[in-house]
């Protein structure tokens, strides 16, 4: 078995958030697998923007949106039949080899996105893969965590 790749879905995250799940995750180096780097609604998920701040924190960034970003005319499954996603497939877990990595893409969740396709692909070549969903913060936020008794 190989070691873990790690993702997250950008969502509506801002970058202290962004910056704590890396931290947590324990990776230096970040993949964005976004086909388009452009952030609409959330400009601090602009590709330049967000390429920059994740570079001046010390992580290596790499944009391989290109070649294993969603949204395929067809749909994902048939892109993964292709030589540009073979190619992206090989340069990712080039790079997942050199230690922790962390695949960014735009969708918080990784069942309504291309990323449940890609971490098929990931597995069936021996690969761990962990979603990071939701943070602590997230969870308590939505209800689904409570403080049942403060100690201390």
């Amino acid at each position: 078995m190989r070691d873990i790749i790690q993702t997250m879905g950008l969502a509506n995250r801002d970058l202290g958030t962004i910056l704590e799940i890396l931290a947590v995750a324990r990776v230096k180096r970040v993949v964005d697998i976004r086909r388009y780097g452009s952030a609409g609604r959330y400009p601090q998920h602009e590709a330049r923007f967000l390429h920059r701040e994740l570079l001046l924190q010390g992580y290596e960034v790499c944009d391989l949106g290109a070649l294993l970003g969603g949204d395929r005319r067809g749909g994902y499954p048939r892109y993964m039949e292709s030589a540009a996603f073979a190619r992206g497939m090989e340069k990712l877990e080039a790079l997942a080899s050199l230690g922790a990595t962390m695949l960014l893409c735009a969708e918080r969740e990784p069942g309504r996105c291309h990323r449940r396709f890609l971490a098929e692909a990931l597995e069936e070549r021996g690969w761990k893969v962990a979603h990071h969903v939701h943070t602590l913060a997230e969870r308590t936020a939505r209800g689904e965590m409570r403080v049942v008794r403060k100690t201390g």
